[in-house]
């Protein structure tokens, strides 16, 4: 039989695993959920990409604005931010559920 010292710290080792799950799968969650947020911003800018294009009408408007927010590459370069965004957030999601099946494992 083991001691009650060394039950107590089997049963504080037991819950700091279980801990460690739970924070793993919260971040997994919290990774989905802006994963999907970020592919549905996505979606939705790729079809306003003609929209968020600014023609330019007057040579003086330039000097207001940024480079980028004065030619119609602006769309474009929305989308390839947004679609940055949703490879980090898929790519963190990823690692997350690894270090759970690896948790699970053990």
């Amino acid at each position: 039989m083991r001691s009650t010292d060394e039950q107590l710290h089997e049963i504080m080792k037991r819950a700091e695993v279980i801990q460690e799950k739970n924070i793993i799968k919260r971040r997994f969650r919290a990774c989905a959920v802006a994963s999907c947020a970020c592919a549905v911003l996505l979606i939705i800018a790729c079809f306003y990409i003609p929209t968020l294009s600014v023609k330019q009408e007057d040579a003086g408007m330039q000097r207001y604005g940024s480079l980028l927010l004065a030619t119609p590459y602006m769309g474009y370069v929305v989308v390839g931010v947004l679609a940055f965004i949703l490879g980090i957030c898929i790519t963190l999601m990823c690692v997350q559920r690894k270090k759970l099946r690896d948790k699970e494992k053990v």
